[in-house]
């Protein structure tokens, strides 16, 4: 029996109900290099699917892309409509549910432990020729509070150098801090690293929330139950009972090491890293277990995972000081970089106080674009359209130099960059003068009626 918390049981669902959201390649391709070929041309569709494939010399399946599209990740969070996607998260990340600690679980059918595991038979890949070597992707780190018991889950890249021993880059403040305990205690961080869970559990690790909060609820959230877990058989970290393959080990707080170059978020390859390095004391899997990668880069499957978790919480704090926000939209051009903001009819300078708002907020933004509510912010035509006819550069326009920002930006300075607001609203003058040409609702409906017959 296929648990409801596994990958396999997520796919085999999503397959049963949407078949076309799987490709699956049928002849093994090479381990480095074509897989990200194959995400980057399915990014040219709407939609692009799930990808299931092998790699040559490898017997292990190999999964991903699994949230290249917003309708796949609503129906993970339990919705077909992905349009209050922003307001179902919202909702998920408050009505949490606790996990519960089972005995064992399909995860400890296959255990090396002992001496230096080693963790190069998996397919871990190389996705573009300039990374420094192969990389795992999709690797959640979890962590656990000595104090409180709680969990931390945070992803990050791992560069497979040989044997048990990997190079990390670590950028998660929470996973920072226990870090810096460990180190001022002198001992090693000991940690969990999970590859291929139920989705429910990749997306709470894309979670920011906030100290304290366990990710674990979040991810039991988004499965509707309490998530299972058992105990790390070497380390004092738990994780979940029917993950693929997971990592038992620890972070060195004594060994630092280049890390990288590698492909980033950003569409550009950076050695900005951490130069972490984490040693593996165990080796878990299933008996079958599948791989299960995010494609990195300025990938879909990358940017949506990442931009649906930190536009909800940016959207319902907004909306607390400013109720005539009515939606954001983070636009895959602008690789989390840039936002626009969807705005009801309000006073005069309210636009610009949405635009600081949401800056403040989201550190990482440097372009901030609002608009008007007849605007579509999810067609980027719409906001050019507003932007060449509804504002004055000179008195729309707001600038903040030398703000923080990304490190990973190649654009920035130490950590800092400029930033740019537009108020592209109607203001009250234009309102009264300008006509805006739509057709009629009516009218409109008629129109798909015949395209979806004629077509």
């Amino acid at each position: 029996m296929v648990s409801s918390q596994s990958l396999s049981y997520y796919l085999r669902e999503l397959e049963s109900v949407s078949p076309q959201d799987i490709l699956e390649i049928q002849e093994p391709i090479d381990r480095d290099f074509v897989y990200m070929a194959l995400v980057r041309e399915l990014d040219k569709e709407e939609f692009p699917p799930v990808i299931r494939c092998r790699m040559r010399g490898y017997n292990i399946p190999v999964v991903g892309n699994i949230f290249a599209s917003h309708r796949r990740i609503a129906r993970l969070v339990g919705f077909e409509d992905e349009s209050h996607l922003n307001e179902i998260w919202a909702r998920l990340t408050r009505d949490l549910v606790k996990p519960v600690l089972v005995d064992d679980g399909p995860i400890h059918e296959l255990v090396s432990a002992g001496g230096q595991p080693d963790a190069g038979v998996f397919p871990w890949m190389q996705y573009y020729p300039t990374d420094a070597g192969r990389y795992l992707t999709s690797s959640i780190i979890v962590v656990k509070d000595p104090d409180t018991g709680g969990h931390n889950l945070s992803i990050h890249r791992m560069q497979y150098r040989n044997g048990n021993r990997f190079g990390l880059f670590m950028h998660c403040q929470h996973l920072y801090k226990y870090y810096q305990q460990a180190e001022r205690q002198g001992r090693p961080l000991p940690v969990a690293v999970v590859i291929g869970a139920h989705p429910a559990v990749l997306l709470a690790a894309a979670t920011r929330a906030a100290e304290g909060v366990d990710e674990y609820d979040v991810a039991g959230a988004i499965l509707n139950e309490p998530l299972r877990l058992v105990r790390g058989r070497t380390v004092d970290v738990e994780y979940p009972a029917e993950a693929e393959i997971v990592l038992e080990g620890y972070i060195s707080t004594t060994e630092h090491e280049p890390e990288g170059p590698f492909g980033e978020f950003t569409g550009y390859s950076t050695s900005h890293s951490s130069n972490h390095v984490f040693f593996a004391t165990a080796i878990c899997a299933r008996k079958n277990p599948l791989y299960a990668v995010l494609a990195p880069g300025p990938s879909k499957d990358h940017l949506y995972m990442g931009n649906v978790v930190r536009r909800a919480g940016v959207l319902e704090r907004m909306r607390e000081r400013i109720p005539q926000v009515r939606a954001i939209k983070y636009p895959t051009s602008g690789v989390s970089f840039h936002a626009y903001i969807q705005m009801a009819p309000c006073g005069p300078g309210m636009a610009k106080q949405a635009i600081t708002l949401m800056m403040g907020l989201d550190p990482m933004l440097k372009l901030v674009v609002a608009v008007d509510e007849d605007i579509d912010i999810h067609r980027d035509e719409e906001i050019m359209w507003a932007l060449a006819t509804r504002c004055r550069m000179g008195l729309d326009m707001l600038m903040i130099l030398n703000s923080s920002g990304s490190s990973l930006d190649p654009s920035s300075l130490n950590g800092t960059t400029d930033k740019v607001g537009i108020d592209a609203t109607m203001s009250a003058e234009q309102q009264q003068r300008v006509i805006v040409l739509r057709s009629r609702p009516e009218d409109t409906e008629e129109a798909c009626r015949l395209i979806s017959r004629y077509r």
